[in-house]
């Protein structure tokens, strides 16, 4: 009886990272459901994202510009008394990586990547409350370099830093244990970074390097997270994430100031909202499933050399088994249909349609309950 109701645990369905291209550099989705784990708990996963994502335009095709993403999670989980919990997770919450390999601008590529360490320790306030919270240390770089000027020349523009940031998580959860029934809402600070750099371009007097200060920040965001059975061996789950991408740029100054490119890299105008509903069915007292699937609306964002999609819609799905002995396995899998944008991605450049775009992403997860 323990593995069947260890298998309506909320935090063992929709792992299926929120993958596959999300709001801005969203990936992950910052998940903290480990917390709500029963007992002592560690897991471990490994996850990859493929899309094609494809330009067009009169001077030349971009061919498929999206690379490959490849990440890796992990987390554990102690009871230290009755009430007092708490939760160490590594996870990559932003993510995305560009490179142009045809048309017009080929040679230009950038690699974006935000990994956490967060401690959350979690405190029932009674049988139905419990607030949680705790520090996040990021790790955010950038490699970021821009068209060629001819074969065999350096890049016109080029960039790469590292930095370390502290961000905090604070949340408060409602539930019924014994019907499964939950809601939590969860904050994500933003996490500032201080760069202190050097840019490489091409000037009036040829390639030279130059100091560089300025700020990066990744968005505050928050989680609402809701479950309920609909029958003995069935389990809801339905969310929304609302991520704060109105106002970040991720934009060296001597990249917005060089002719070649007269834009950021990356600025986001409008916030993000995605929806997530997912289906748990337990089929036996060792092995469940699920359905799962998202929708984010169209932010009405500006094209640029980074940013060619805009919102979009997933399906998914994956399969949950669990041993007596408390080994987990996990597999699970979304596709998810993106939409293009178009227009000049920097100024007197050609009109670009990116038109619609797709992508896939699976998942495999390990945990051990002891």
């Amino acid at each position: 009886m323990k593995n069947l109701k260890t298998l309506l645990c909320a935090s063992t369905i929709a792992l299926a990272p929120s993958l596959s291209h999300a709001g801005g550099f969203d990936l992950t989705g910052q998940p903290i459901g480990i917390i709500f784990e029963e007992g002592n708990y560690i897991e471990g996963s490994v996850g990859m994202v493929t899309a094609d994502v494809e330009g067009s335009n009169i001077a030349g095709d971009s061919g498929n510009i999206a690379d490959d993403l490849r990440f890796g999670t992990f987390g554990a989980k102690f009871d230290f008394t009755d009430r007092i919990s708490g939760a160490l997770i590594y996870d990559t919450p932003f993510y995305r990586k560009t490179t142009y390999e045809a048309g017009p601008f080929d040679g230009t590529a950038a690699d974006v990547i935000a990994t956490t360490f967060t401690a959350v320790g979690r405190f029932k306030l009674g049988e139905n409350f419990s607030v949680y919270g705790g520090p996040r240390l990021q790790v955010s770089s950038i490699d970021l370099q821009g068209p060629f000027a001819a074969p065999g020349f350096p890049p016109v523009y080029q960039i790469d830093l590292k930095d370390t940031g502290f961000g905090f998580v604070a949340g408060a959860a409602a539930e019924v244990p014994e019907y499964k029934i939950r809601a939590a809402l969860t904050y994500n600070s933003a996490i500032t970074h201080d760069i202190d750099t050097t840019e490489t371009f091409f000037g009036r007097t040829g390639f030279v390097s130059a100091p560089s200060k300025f700020d990066l920040e990744t968005p505050q965001s928050v989680n609402l997270d809701l479950q309920a059975p609909i029958s003995q061996s069935t389990l809801v789950k339905a969310s929304v994430r609302w991520v704060n991408w109105d106002g970040v740029n991720l934009t060296p100054p001597n990249f917005l100031a060089n002719p070649a490119f007269g834009r950021p890299v990356v600025e986001y105008t409008e916030d993000v909202f995605t929806y997530r509903l997912t289906v748990a069915q337990r089929f036996n007292e060792n092995l469940a499933g699920f359905v799962t699937g998202s929708y984010e609306a169209d932010g009405g964002e500006e094209i640029s050399l980074f940013k060619s999609i805009d919102g979009g819609y997933s399906l998914g799905g994956g399969v949950i088994f669990e041993s007596d002995e408390g080994l987990r396995l996990q597999l699970a899998g979304e596709y998810r249909w993106l939409k293009g944008t178009s227009g000049s991605q920097v100024p007197g450049a050609p009109f670009t349609d990116f038109g619609d775009a797709d992508a896939i992403g699976l998942s495999l997860k390990v945990g051990y309950r002891f």
